[in-house]
């Protein structure tokens, strides 16, 4: 059975429609058609060579839709959370609720989870990057928690790590000394040496509060590309945490965090690829 259709129901797909032959449209879907085709379609869009960074062409396009840069946790625009065309679409930034390395006054939940008193074994970021990231040769070897050290959901990997929700649907990274194959790993402290350890936790009404919060309203949109010029609109269902996580856990959706020394953003960014996830839930296309 169709995940998609198992979970919302069934739908008839409607593909290269013009907007007037849209019956009874809801009217601020057909506001973001009509932003789209007067000042998207057919572009190659290219951002402020001043900014670089990976957004660019994300900021350039929401200037385009009328969309203001913010950080806020709500859909784009008029209910709809906008996604441009990517290998890997991002969800959002959801910074964990508690780090290893976050103050000791602010981390109960791992503190209680591995039976530390408050005041036991303090961390600094870049200790924590240090002990559960990589180098990068590329950048002068560079620390970073990104790329093979970060653990895909329900498996241990070489750097000793393992991704689970809790009972409670609180998502839980461990770290097992144990099972960490790095050659590194002699030098550490005691305290990482015992047992299984949480060392980043998203309690569920943090997570929950941020899926819910962008992509439960109205659902999404993304703007497709062909040969990098942008040719059509897709909009797709909401969806809720409970969904996020069933994907999650088939594995439809990683955590793919970033964070690196010398940089203060955490990057801890849920992704999925169009196929995966999202052209799954897309109901209607729009050229």
């Amino acid at each position: 059975m169709n995940i998609c259709a198992s979970f919302f129901g069934n739908y008839e797909t409607q593909v290269d429609l013009d907007v007037d032959m849209i019956d009874d449209p809801d009217p601020d879907k057909l506001f973001i058609i009509n932003k789209f085709k007067e000042n998207v379609k057919g572009k190659a869009i290219k951002g402020n060579d001043s900014t670089k960074h990976c957004g660019n062409e994300g900021h350039a396009l929401e200037t385009l839709m009328g969309i203001k840069h913010n950080s806020k946790n709500e859909p784009d625009i008029l209910g709809y959370e906008m996604k441009k065309e990517s290998k890997k679409i991002t969800f959002g930034d959801f910074s964990a609720t508690e780090y290893l390395f976050s103050n000791s006054k602010n981390r109960d939940f791992i503190n209680a989870a591995n039976n530390w008193k408050k005041e036991d074994h303090p961390v600094t970021r870049k200790e924590f990057i240090n002990y559960f990231g990589t180098p990068n040769p590329l950048k002068n070897n560079r620390f970073s928690w990104s790329g093979n050290c970060v653990p895909k959901y329900g498996a241990w990997n070489s750097c000793g790590q393992f991704m689970t929700f809790n009972g409670e649907l609180d998502l839980c990274i461990f770290y097992s000394f144990e099972k960490d194959e790095r050659v590194e790993k002699h030098a550490y402290p005691s305290f990482l040496k015992n047992g299984e350890i949480v060392i980043a936790v998203w309690k569920k009404s943090k997570l929950e509060t941020h899926v819910n919060n962008k992509y439960s309203k109205k659902g999404f949109f993304i703007c497709k590309k062909n040969n990098n010029v942008y040719e059509k609109i897709c909009f797709g269902n909401p969806f809720d945490f409970n969904y996020f996580v069933d994907n999650i856990k088939n594995k439809n959706i990683i955590f793919d965090s970033g964070m690196y020394e010398g940089n203060s953003r955490n990057y801890s960014q849920f992704r999925s690829t169009l196929g995966n996830f999202w052209d799954i839930l897309i109901t209607d296309e729009y050229s």
